[in-house]
């Protein structure tokens, strides 16, 4: 166990190494300024490929993490938050924001982050996977630009990091036969 344990402390650090490395993007200014049609493709592509970047590496420590634990690796499984509440009920609130992390990398990714899918087949609003204003997740109308700011940036790193940290505490599963057998 003790290689599956050290590839998941391996997967746990890279992914805080990815969330310290966006917390020192927070400063630079053109994440907060107005984005002028000329750099709206590149900005847009990077913040969906940073977005996508930290997706992967909680995937991977979801992978890892279930090897160390014991439990079955679910390779195949391609939504990062079912594999996390398959693995993880304790970490099941982070579901509905890691959904909204994966329409946001699309639009930023795909439509230079203009919002173009709805939460549900008809709907008119997409949810994305950090908080507006009153805190519930930010809701933009089809059509309307996305914008991550600082204070966005810096709630999604939050995110990636308290949900690998709960990620990080799940226990081994007990083999049968192991432990105490009662009288």
């Amino acid at each position: 166990m003790a290689v599956s344990a050290a590839a998941r402390d391996q997967a746990a650090l890279t992914l805080a190494r990815a969330t310290a490395f966006l917390r020192t993007q927070i400063g630079q200014p053109w994440l907060d300024q107005c984005w002028d049609e000329r750099d709206r493709v590149v900005r847009s592509r990077v913040i969906g490929n940073w977005i996508g970047e930290l997706d992967r590496l909680l995937h991977v420590l979801l992978d890892a993490a279930a090897d160390h634990a014991g439990r079955p690796v679910r390779a195949r499984q391609r939504n990062t938050g079912s594999k996390l509440v398959t693995f993880c009920a304790e970490a099941s609130w982070g579901v509905e924001r890691l959904d909204g992390m994966a329409r946001a990398r699309a639009t930023f990714r795909y439509t230079q982050g203009a919002a173009r899918r709805a939460d549900v087949r008809g709907g008119s609003h997409m949810t994305v996977g950090w908080s507006g204003p009153g805190g519930a997740l930010r809701r933009f109308t089809l059509g309307e630009r996305i914008h991550l700011g600082s204070e966005a940036l810096l709630e999604v790193c939050d995110l990636y990091d308290e949900l690998a940290a709960q990620v990080v505490r799940v226990p081994p599963v007990q083999a049968k036969g192991a432990g105490h057998q009662g009288i």
